[in-house]
């Protein structure tokens, strides 16, 4: 069973591609110009089988016997340069076919072989010769045929894999608390169970700690108070139905069972459940076939009143299988919780006796990366040792390098490696370039894979692109990689499974890190990266010199200090790369402040990815129209035009020129057929190849398309319509541009071309700009575009109405920009439709200048509207929705003219608005958590008590706001107010102190008129407060109370006025303040040393534009003080601003410094 369900040996996939290279048709019909090379490449083929034969048992047992590897690293080698030589001869095919459809070339195979014929023969003879005696090798070293290893009844690292048991963990549980409490809840969630079965898989990659956490509820007390029965099954890799209920059958019983019938079995577990309370974990699941679990299902479903099932797995495929909730993705455990687990494991008391260990204990608790094996395997490591040098060494060292024997982490992360199948070894160990810690999107990596050919494509099984989605979507599962926690478009490697995946790649991957001794280029190295520092410019690449195979080159940062400037060393470097390594696969300059490609790029004939973004190139030379096997192009920002012949690239899959500003496209695109993404097409006026039909051709695209320079454009046939988008099914994103104030001649032309240019259904995402029709076509809101969800029409001018966008069943984001002739939106824009926009999640209105009129359709719409932003519509008058049950913010600003009231829209969290918005009576805005007003809000202040849960306040510029309304704000949630430039404001709340006792932080900016807090001084809560030009409350400083506010932790002061000289005076500010902050306070000459004196607690001191001031009392600030901030005060920079200076002395103490 074990052998069977063993994924394939890494170097099975790569030996199947240099297979398919020898078995393709170009190379076939090619190899008829020399019968002699054509017999040699099939000996070679006979041979390369015969070396893969044994391939499965040489990987299992190169991790026990060093001479396995060593002779599984030759090989490998020897099938690299065959790989090369295939290659050479495929891509010579390749450029035949290419310049015969130009007609650039009167070559002929013949002429190829006649020129070559010798040489290519020579190296076959010595690849087959150095083949053959690496294969003779196999015998020496007992390799067993993976015919003969079927019959094997287990294999190396199976055997000996422990059965997990349910005892709990000896020495506790740490930082699974959230996480068991988590496994209860979706346990007792709505919808848990079918058919009276509970199952919640636990899934994360090995070491995370599944089982820990299964071990963990399993002991709960709840779950022995709960249920009537519970049992424990590891069901590991061996996933035998029988094995399993039987095991269940005898922990529940607590009795051997000798009976092998199933059937027997099934009955016997149907009376011990029947209306009894179950509770299962089967740890360890590794099974994906659902065939499978769907009859261990049968064994449950028994007539018991529940069951409740944990499933412990590395697999989503598993998870996906046997769930009835969803999954719970186990994190793994941050470095507080792992170094507690790390010391209970390495000290006999649990605590750190020796300071010097603890230092090194904490630097190897942050090599684990949060896993909880590591921790628990290097601390009993290292609970007999008291030596500093042995703890150092540990550091230092890789895991992989602690004997087998005395880790459990090699074995536990290699068994996910061991179970891949033979397609996913080899992109698994092509991982370990990526520096760690370094994420990563999907497309990135798989572009990278298809460029190393590791993608194995076969009639039927899709592109090349969609079978390595599927490549990294299997690993995603298998939990080799993870989705990152702070972006969900990228990804990332745990460290350790980085480490895997650099033991499994050995010297033929090389990740160049500074400073680490141990990083050695072989002549083996085939894929090189170098994620972060910069070369030794006079060595320049000479330590690669050795790798003469190389295939991936990924210079991820500048080679040049940023100051330098580009000279003709970095040109040599350039130059040495291109004249070295001409086996390169991939060729990554990005961010390496290169300006210039060498003539010379088409030395790399092997080249598949080229990548030049966040260079300065700006131009790119003719002779990389000789890269015919490039499939992969990105592009800088500084690149305009491409060269003329850019067409001869008929292997170009990916022109990535989404960050150039292209001026025009190269002639003849349209003969580029295999053409993926192109995400910018700049139409040509001149019908030379870059006019608009050149699309008709590239029916592939996908993903983002721009067309830009719409206005060039002369006249689409109907036939050529047809086809220009509307055949293009893989389009998801489609941008249609024309010149600003272009300025059509006919705007009815106009709109019949955007009629011609309607993109398939399958489109979700459209983007119309600088349109000048006056009105949209017809399929522009047709309810066939199904999967539309986001539309943004911005700067159509000439147009009287709106689409009938409203007919779009599953439309979400809507923006509609600068239309200069609309002043009614109406029946248009709803269309013909029951419930309109009934998916809308988020419309904006911007710009509308002459926009009067939204009249409310009358029935149920924009039901699930979240966000509403209208901005800039100065002539709306009235009207806004009544009723959005959706809706959570609401956003108007300068909207003069704007009287509406606040639609029913109990799920408001956020108020934006200008204008006069009224509030209705008897509406819930209990949601409502942010409030800021613009220019004006009487009609809100007197409806501000009724916000109770309202905890963010903020005014602008209200000219009439003077007072608050009569007997304050009962906001008992308020935490902030702001109030920014309130000229007549004269008063603030009335009974802050008791009315408030939430708020946190206090604004006031530029209030001239407002003189003292209210009667019992503000909240004893507060714990910033900044007051900013309010002249006549500074003047009244002493009258505040501020010294009252004993949670003041923060004060800014800042204000214009004349007055101040000397300050804080004594006895003003809390002795609890932490951060102090005086600005553009003009006159001040001197800080006051009794006011000083009193701030115990100080730690942070910023000082900016008080230029009068040229001392600091440097023996009255407080020693509590950490940081010291100074700008724009030239006095106080003249006097400390000196390192050497006498100033600078005297305040030395003071941790960190900033004077500018």
């Amino acid at each position: 069973m074990a052998a069977e369900f063993v994924g394939g040996a890494v170097f099975s996939a790569f030996l199947q591609v240099a297979f398919d290279r020898v078995a393709s048709r170009d190379v076939v019909n090619f190899l008829k110009g020399s019968k002699v090379i054509e017999g040699l490449v099939r000996k070679l083929k006979l041979m390369l089988i015969t070396a893969d034969s044994v391939l499965s048992d040489a990987e299992e047992k190169q991790f026990e016997y060093p001479n396995v590897k060593r002779w599984l690293n030759e090989l490998k080698d020897a099938v690299y340069v065959a790989d090369d030589l295939l290659d050479e001869i495929a891509t010579e095919a390749l450029r035949s076919k290419s310049e015969a459809e130009f007609q650039t070339s009167t070559s002929t195979v013949w002429d190829f072989f006649s020129a070559n014929s010798f040489d290519i023969q020579s190296k076959l003879e010595k690849i087959l010769d150095n083949l053959e005696y690496i294969i003779k090798q196999k015998d020496v070293l007992s390799l067993v045929a993976s015919v003969a290893l079927k019959d094997t009844p287990g294999l190396k690292g199976i055997q000996s894999r422990p059965l997990t048991t349910s005892c709990p963990e000896e020495y506790g549980v740490f930082g699974r608390d959230k996480d068991k409490e988590g496994i209860f809840e979706k346990f007792q969630s709505n919808g848990a169970s079918v058919d009276g079965i509970c199952v919640v898989p636990i899934v994360a990659m090995g070491g995370v700690g599944k089982t820990t956490l299964a071990r963990f509820v399993f002991n709960d007390k709840r779950i022995n108070e709960s249920f009537d029965l519970k049992a424990w099954v590891c069901v590991s890799e061996n996933f035998d139905n029988f094995r399993i209920a039987k095991t269940i059958f005898e922990e529940v019983t607590s009795s051997a069972c000798d009976n092998q019938n199933m059937n027997f079995l099934q009955n016997k577990i149907r009376e011990k459940f029947m209306e009894k309370k179950v509770f299962l974990v089967l740890d360890d699941v590794w099974n994906e076939k659902y065939s499978d679990w769907a009859e261990l299902l049968k064994v449950f479903r028994c007539g018991a009143k529940e069951i409740k099932i944990i499933v412990t797995t590395r697999s989503t495929k598993v998870a996906s299988n046997v769930r009835t909730v969803a999954d719970f993705f186990l994190r793994q455990l941050s470095e507080k919780e792992c170094w507690s687990l790390f010391k209970k494991h390495t000290f006999i008391n649990g605590k750190a006796s020796d300071p010097i260990l603890e230092d090194i204990g904490r630097q190897i608790v942050q090599k684990c990366k949060g896993l909880p094996l590591a921790a628990k395997t290097l601390g009993g490591l290292l609970r007999c040792q008291q030596d500093p040098k042995e703890w150092t060494m540990i550091l230092k060292s890789d895991i992989w390098n602690i004997p087998e024997k005395e880790s459990d982490i090699l074995p536990a992360l290699r068994l996910s490696y061991h179970y891949l199948p033979s397609h996913l070894k080899h992109c698994f160990a092509y991982c370990s370039i990526l520096p760690k810690g370094y994420e990563f999107k999907k497309e990135e990596l798989v572009l990278l894979w298809m460029a190393q050919n590791f993608l194995q494509q076969s009639k039927g099984n899709g592109r090349m692109e969609e079978i390595g989605e599927r490549y990294f979507d299997d690993l995603v599962s298998r939990s080799l990689l993870q989705q990152s926690s702070t972006n969900e478009s990228r990804f990332i490697m745990h460290d350790l499974v980085n480490d895997l995946a650099t033991f499994i790649s050995g010297e033929f991957c090389f990740r160049f890190v500074e400073n680490d001794e141990l990083n050695k280029i072989t002549e083996k190295t085939r894929h090189f990266s170098y994620p972060k520092g910069r070369f030794d410019n006079s060595k320049k690449f000479e330590f690669l010199y050795e790798a003469k195979g190389l295939r991936t080159f990924l210079g991820e940062k500048q080679l040049l200090l940023p100051w330098e400037n580009y000279n003709s060393v970095e040109k040599i470097m350039i130059d040495d790369l291109l004249e070295e390594f001409k086996t390169l696969r991939v060729l990554s300059l990005s961010s390496m402040g290169i300006r210039e490609l060498p003539n010379s790029i088409d030395n790399l004939k092997h080249l598949r990815y080229l990548n030049i973004l966040c260079t300065k190139i700006s131009h790119l030379p003719d002779s990389i129209c000789n890269l015919y096997c490039l499939q992969t192009l990105i592009l800088s920002r500084y690149i305009t035009k491409l060269p003329t012949n850019t067409s001869k690239l008929i292997n170009l899959r990916h022109l990535d020129n989404s960050g150039a500003k292209m001026e025009e496209m190269p002639p003849h695109m349209g003969k580029m057929k295999n053409l993926i993404k192109l995400p910018v097409f700049v139409v040509g006026k001149r019908d030379d190849g870059s006019s608009i039909r050149e699309l008709v051709e590239l029916q592939h695209l996908s993903e983002t398309l721009s067309l830009l320079n719409l206005e060039s454009v002369q006249c689409i046939n109907k036939d050529t319509a047809e086809v220009i988008l509307k055949n293009k099914q893989d389009l998801s994103e489609l941008k249609l541009e024309w010149k600003h104030g272009h300025g059509a001649e006919d705007s009815e032309k106009e709109r019949i071309m955007l009629e011609q240019l309607c993109p398939c259904t399958n489109l979700n995402s459209l983007t119309i700009t600088n349109y000048e029709g006056t009105s949209f076509p017809k399929w522009l809101g047709d309810s066939s575009f199904s999967k539309m969800v986001s539309i943004e029409l911005r700067d159509c001018d000439n147009c009287f109405s709106l689409p009938p966008l409203g007919q779009l069943p599953y439309l979400k984001s809507l923006e509609i920009e600068c239309f200069g002739e609309i002043s009614s939106v109406g029946p248009e824009f709803y269309g013909n439709t029951i419930n309109p926009f009934r998916a809308l999640e988020c419309l904006s209105f911007e710009n509308m200048l002459e926009w009067q009129e939204w009249v409310i359709f009358e029935g149920e719409v924009f039901s699930c509207l979240q966000k509403l932003y209208i901005d800039n519509c100065p002539k709306l008058s009235g009207g806004l929705p009544v009723q959005l049950p959706s809706l959570t913010e609401l956003r108007i600003s300068q909207c003069k003219q704007l009287v509406a009231s606040l639609p029913n829209s109990p799920a408001l969290h956020q108020l934006v608005c200008t204008g006069k918005i009224q509030i209705p009576r008897g509406h819930d805005y209990q949601s409502l958590k942010t409030v800021f007003i613009a220019g004006g809000g009487d009609s809100i202040l007197s409806f501000l008590p009724e916000f109770t849960s309202l905890s963010r306040l903020e005014f602008f510029e209200c000219l009439d706001l003077v007072s608050f309304p009569s007997g304050g704000l009962r906001a008992p949630n308020l935490s902030q107010i702001v109030i920014f430039v309130c000229r007549n404001l004269k008063s603030l709340p009335e009974g802050m102190h008791t009315l408030l006792p939430s708020l946190v932080g206090l604004k006031l900016y530029g209030c001239p008129k407002l003189e003292s807090f209210p009667e019992g001084g503000l909240p004893s809560s507060l714990e910033s407060l900044a007051i900013h030009g309010c002249e006549k409350l500074i003047s009244r400083r002493m009258e505040l109370g501020l010294q009252g506010l004993h949670s003041l932790r923060s004060f800014t002061i800042s204000n214009h006025c004349n007055e101040l000289e000397s300050f804080p005076e004594e006895a003003l500010l809390p002795p609890n303040l932490t951060d102090f902050a005086i600005s553009y306070l003009p006159n001040l000459k001197l800080l006051n040393g009794k006011g000083f004196q009193l701030l115990t607690s100080l730690k942070n001191l910023r000082i900016r534009s008080c230029n009068n001031l040229d001392c600091l009392l440097e023996d009255v600030l407080p020693t509590t003080l950490c940081e010291l901030h100074i700008s724009d005060c030239h006095l106080l920079k003249e006097r400390y601003g000196n390192e050497k200076g006498e100033g600078q002395v005297k305040i030395a103490h003071i941790p960190r410094i900033c004077i500018r």
